[in-house]
């Protein structure tokens, strides 16, 4: 929500604008039972009078909007007259069924409104973009450099000190500290002391999501001669690599060797410069297309991270599980069915685990 601008009087005059509804009083920070609300209003419509209670979302990180959820299902639960509502600047259709799903009615700054009471008050009206495009005034935690401390803390459950992690990843303690205080914005990093631990690992991945493009990184596209990508990959394991080259199978090529179950047509490897695309080139006799490629040399934008905690099978390198499911859940072909393999095989047990331990 913007902060120049007061926030409950621009709530006030939507829910009457949008909704035609009279609010009859407005009561901010209202107490209910051991939690307090964001706002009551009573409100008259027709012959109908009732209360809603709402909560506003000034963040958009999945945690604070399923946390926002969760207090305003207890509020219900506690006093059943009230009828829930929350508030935000724009709420996605993934997050509009979602309310609706939970039984909470939704009004967005943006124009989408889901409200129903009893059998005679039924409004919704979807489909409107965000008028609030996102500005942020921090860091992401999912920038390239920043990513590296989720990566860090996702691998190793425990307590971290800026210090130690900044060691950990290489980076300067000022800027570790700096998206400490991000992901604690966020509520994905519970202080204890002075130190941080994550929480709400799932929704981390969840808005991670959201936020990469695999697009972004330049891909270079060429032939080899082979009838499958298992038989590139063959090739790939009998080169005398040097260890001086720094490369990973990514997307499909490196789910394959990893937990395997989606059928691909090529094979995608993430370089670090061009005397490491020039290798591969040569060696597998690569030949530059427009179209028809098999053989995918990646260099990539996330340049500090990507090759973070890369995995070795059989003698050829793999990035991380986390890099593979980011990789390959936008991917259009048969990405999402490969992705959502990985999350159940190998990710959700370290993931979902750990949140269970959460205080959300």
């Amino acid at each position: 929500m913007s902060e120049n601008s007061n926030v409950f009087d621009l709530i006030k005059k939507k829910l009457e604008e949008l909704l035609s509804l009279k609010i009859m009083n407005f009561q901010i920070e209202h107490q209910i039972g051991s939690f307090r609300c964001d706002f009551l209003a009573e409100i008259s419509f027709k012959n109908w009078h009732f209360s809603l209670v709402g909560e506003i979302i000034k963040q958009p990180s999945s945690s604070v909007f399923r946390r926002a959820l969760f207090k305003l299902k207890s509020y219900v639960s506690q006093s059943p007259s009230l009828v829930p509502i929350l508030i935000a600047e724009y709420l996605s259709e993934k997050r509009r069924k979602e309310c609706k799903e939970e039984g909470v009615n939704f009004l967005d700054l943006s124009g989408n409104i889901f409200l129903q009471y009893g059998e005679g008050l039924y409004v919704e009206r979807s489909g409107f973009l965000n008028q609030f495009p996102e500005v942020r005034k921090g860091r992401s935690p999912f920038s390239d450099k920043a990513s590296l401390l989720l990566r860090a803390m996702l691998k190793k459950k425990k307590v971290w000190g800026v210090r130690e992690l900044a060691n950990e990843v290489r980076l300067n303690p000022g800027y570790v500290s700096r998206v400490f205080k991000e992901l604690e914005e966020l509520r994905y990093l519970m202080r204890v002391n002075s130190k941080g631990k994550l929480k709400n690992q799932k929704s981390i991945l969840e808005d991670w999501i959201h936020h990469y493009d695999y697009l972004k990184n330049e891909f270079m596209k060429y032939y080899c001669q082979a009838k499958s990508p298992q038989e590139i990959i063959g090739k790939l394991e009998k080169l005398n690599i040097s260890k001086k080259v720094k490369y990973a199978l990514g997307f499909h090529a490196g789910s394959f060797l990893i937990s395997p179950h989606a059928t691909f047509n090529d094979v995608h490897i993430y370089i670090s410069d061009k005397e490491s695309g020039a290798l591969f080139e040569n060696h597998l006799n690569l030949r530059p297309v427009d179209q028809g490629a098999n053989v995918i040399l990646v260099s990539p934008y996330y340049k500090h991270s990507v090759f973070y905690d890369i995995q070795k099978v059989n003698t050829l390198w793999v990035v991380s599980d986390i890099q593979l499911y980011l990789d390959l859940y936008h991917y259009p072909l048969r990405g999402l069915e490969q992705a959502e393999h990985l999350y159940e095989k190998r990710i959700k047990t370290i993931i979902e685990s750990e949140d269970l331990h959460s205080d959300g």
